[in-house]
C-alpha cells in the first residue's frame, strides 16, 4: 500500500504541476486580454469594447482558476506521497 500511494501521489504531483504551469503559458501568452483591456480604456461607454473585455476577463478568470485547480491537485498528491511515507515507515517498525 506503502508504494502504490507513493506512486499515484508522484503521478498526481507532476500532473497538478504541469497543469498549472500549462495554465499559467497561457496567461502569459494571451495578448486578447490585454487588446481588449485596452480597446475598452480608449473607448469607454462603447458596448462593443466593454462586452469584448468582460469575455476576456471571463476568460482569464476560468485560466486563474486551472491554475489553482493544478496546484490544489498536486497537493492532492503531496499528501498521498507523505501517507506513502508514513505508512512505509509503520510497516518498517512493526514486527
Amino acid at each position: 500500500m506503502a508504494r502504490t500511494c507513493t506512486v499515484i501521489g508522484g503521478v498526481l504531483v507532476v500532473l497538478g504541476l504541469a497543469a498549472a504551469l500549462a495554465f499559467l503559458v497561457a496567461i502569459g501568452r494571451d495578448d486578447a486580454y490585454s487588446k481588449a483591456e485596452m480597446a475598452s480604456s480608449r473607448n469607454p461607454g462603447n458596448v462593443m469594447y466593454e462586452a469584448e473585455f468582460g469575455a476576456a476577463r471571463v476568460r482569464r478568470g476560468f485560466q486563474f482558476g486551472g491554475v489553482i485547480a493544478g496546484v490544489l491537485f498536486g497537493l492532492n498528491g503531496t499528501t498521498l506521497v507523505g501517507v506513502g511515507v508514513v505508512a512505509s515507515r509503520l510497516s518498517r517498525s512493526e514486527p
